[in-house]
């Protein structure tokens, strides 16, 4: 019937086709290489060229180095965590040589120490306050290391925080050391007996006075 040759000849046409596809579609497949790294995978599993610093800031360790070509290609997240620790430590110790005073050695938890500090809303560069308290607790993050100082400006118990790296933070002198060394890490029980504690007077610059409440 020849209403069905347009059928017949659409039927072979696609059956050409997909021959073609197929045959298209085995040849470079046969002449492919390794099978493609698999699009869910960890990126991390291919190391970026940053990550070579790890075995330069560790050419003293020998450990490290005899085990260069085995670990080149894995735990890239712990190798990117040392860079970074490791240039926090560098930063931290040039700037402990210029300013000796900015090291937890100096003074710890129960320590009576005076600080002296710039205000971050002084109209001046030259405005600096001081402050006697006690250190409360103590936080070891490399340059994100801060310390809690317990005082009563005025009769009024605060409480401040100060980074240890912060260029605001001016100075720090040790009063007074307590007899014994505290045997808890945090010192927060200080905060319902700073009514008990007496501090002595800074001994130079303008001390911080407590805001009234509205």
């Amino acid at each position: 019937a020849p209403r069905h040759e347009p059928m017949r000849s659409l039927l072979a046409a696609s059956r050409t086709s997909g021959l073609a596809r197929r045959a298209f579609c085995t040849k470079p497949l046969a002449a492919a290489g390794p099978p493609l790294a698999n699009p869910l995978a960890n990126p991390f599993t291919k190391p970026s060229p940053w990550l070579g610093a790890y075995y330069s800031l560790r050419e003293h360790d020998p450990a490290a180095m005899a085990n260069r070509e085995k670990r080149m290609d894995k735990a890239a997240p712990k190798r990117g965590r040392f860079i970074v620790a490791e240039m926090e430590r560098r930063e931290v110790e040039a700037i402990q040589q210029r300013e000796p005073w900015r090291n937890f050695q100096r003074f710890d938890r129960g320590d009576i120490v005076e600080i002296e500090y710039r205000p971050q809303d002084a109209a001046s560069t030259e405005v600096t306050e001081r402050v006697v308290g006690m250190v409360i607790a103590i936080h070891r993050k490399a340059l994100g290391s801060s310390f809690r100082l317990l005082c009563r400006p005025d009769e009024l118990p605060v409480e401040y925080q100060f980074q240890l790296f912060s260029p605001t933070l001016l100075s720090i002198e040790v009063r007074s050391k307590p007899k014994q060394k505290p045997r808890l890490a945090k010192l927060y029980y200080m905060r319902d007996r700073v009514g008990t504690l007496k501090f002595p007077r800074p001994s130079g610059g303008n001390a911080p006075k407590a805001k009234e409440g509205k």
